[in-house]
């Protein structure tokens, strides 16, 4: 019986042993996705140093640009090779070059491995608050350099005492007193600053962030509320709840429903006819095909926003059908419009244009994400070698990639199915995305169009 109890009372021991073995290994493994990361982040800097030492890899003309046009296209060619966007490598880039310079123990730190890569950067971000201006004096410039060699100091010591959030705290502090400028001062450069960011998310839906001054957010808070619930207390059979009402009336006053402000823009989405004619069509969401036709041979067919993502039945029916908003083209891309110009002119024509916006959706360039609606159309075989202003020799380019084509040293070379294979002067290819159904595969698709000329099919 003793030797019962004995065995009970060891086994929350041994549990705190494994638990305790468990957790160690688990700092362990942090310190070295901190230590590689770093590492990551330290090897893409020496590439692009490398490509700014030797322009001539990367561009045609080593002129006094050089520099940087190699230095741009080493970012393309790093985001290729790590399948990540030019501006998440530029970004990291950014950081891991002034830490190097400007905060050389925190950054040994995170070579070692005891600091993540965010904490490095929330650290820069600060440094180059700190920073001196173009025209600074002399001590400007030395209290700057001072200011950076204390959050140096500090930082090094606290990543190994404080949680993150204690750092950052204790980081923000240390900098609203080491910044000399006045609070208005800093309010007036931090003004020039705001903007709104667009980020999408699942579902069909997006947040829209604004970043503006804290008087002007409190007072757009609370009109929202107050109107929101003013209009839940005058209908009494209003079933939203009031954070549903307030974002209904954000949008609503964005877009200048019910004013005569509102902006005139376009917005292409495609609809497969199938949907229009009230057909069900199976495949993936094994859904019922059509009669007669095995509905695991149909491809699953969805509307999209073009260059954004799908959206479903319902809701393209009610943009389709919704003419107080949206024009109807039903269209015919084929038949219903003279597409090729062959030399006649050099310049893509509205309806190219358009039908290019509604096949790509974004750049054609692999991995690219931005939108066609904002690229360039370019040549397959330049305009000036004889190129055809056709849609098979047209396809988008997004300006920097645009520019890139002309300037660098890399090869474009497009696909049968319009996407753009790029060979970097490394010699790496990227690789072709995987096949995706698209609406406009079909003969007939339906853009629908808010309150412009619809396109000229």
């Amino acid at each position: 019986m003793e030797q019962f109890f004995d065995d009970v009372d060891d086994r929350p021991r041994d549990a705190a042993f494994t638990l305790d073995s468990a957790l160690d290994d688990l700092q362990c493994a942090d310190i070295d996705l901190n230590r590689y990361a770093a590492r990551r982040a330290a090897q893409m800097a020496d590439a692009v140093a490398l490509a700014r030492h030797n322009p001539e890899v990367y561009v045609h003309e080593c002129g006094t640009d050089a520099a940087d046009q190699a230095e741009r296209a080493a970012v393309f060619d790093i985001a290729l090779r790590l399948k990540r966007s030019e501006d998440d490598v530029r970004a990291e880039l950014s950081v891991v070059q002034a830490a190097m310079r400007q905060l050389p123990n925190l950054w040994h730190h995170a070579r070692d491995g005891f600091v993540s890569m965010y904490l490095v950067s929330r650290a820069v971000s600060a440094v180059q608050r700190l920073r001196a201006p173009a025209n600074a004096t002399p001590e400007q410039q030395d209290a700057a350099r001072e200011a950076a060699r204390r959050i140096d100091e500090a930082m090094s010591e606290w990543v190994f005492s404080c949680s993150p959030a204690n750092v950052l705290r204790r980081l923000r502090r240390l900098v609203d007193r080491l910044d000399p400028e006045p609070a208005e001062v800093r309010h007036t450069r931090a003004l020039a600053d705001r903007r709104v960011c667009f980020d999408h998310q699942d579902h069909q839906m997006s947040w829209i962030n604004a970043y503006i001054p804290t008087s002007e957010a409190i007072a757009a808070d609370r009109r929202l509320t107050a109107t929101a619930k003013q209009v839940k207390k005058n209908d009494p059979c209003e079933a939203r709840t009031i954070a549903q009402i307030r974002a209904d009336l954000f949008s609503e006053w964005l877009r200048g429903v019910g004013t005569d402000r509102a902006a005139q823009t376009k917005i292409f989405v495609t609809v497969p006819v199938q949907l229009l004619d009230g057909e069900r069509v199976g495949g993936a969401n094994g859904t019922e095909g059509t009669e007669g036709v095995d509905a695991a041979d149909l491809p699953a067919q969805s509307a999209e926003i073009v260059g954004h993502g799908p959206i479903d039945p319902l809701t393209a029916k009610q943009l389709f059908l919704d003419i107080g908003v949206f024009r109807r083209v039903v269209v015919d891309p084929i038949r219903s419009v003279v597409i090729d110009m062959d030399r006649r002119r050099r310049h893509a024509t509205q309806a190219q244009r358009d039908w290019l916006i509604l096949q790509h959706g974004t750049c054609a360039v692999d991995g690219c994400t931005r939108l066609a609606l904002d690229a360039d159309i370019d040549h397959d075989t330049p305009w000036a070698r004889g190129g055809k202003t056709n849609l098979d020799d047209l396809r988008p380019l997004c300006p920097r990639h645009h520019v890139d084509r002309h300037r660098t040293r890399a090869i474009y070379r497009s696909r049968p199915d319009g996407t753009v294979e790029v060979t970097t002067p490394t010699g790496f290819r990227s690789t072709a995305p995987p096949p995706e159904f698209r609406a406009t595969d079909d003969v007939t698709a339906a853009s629908v169009v808010p309150d412009l000329v619809a396109p000229p099919f």
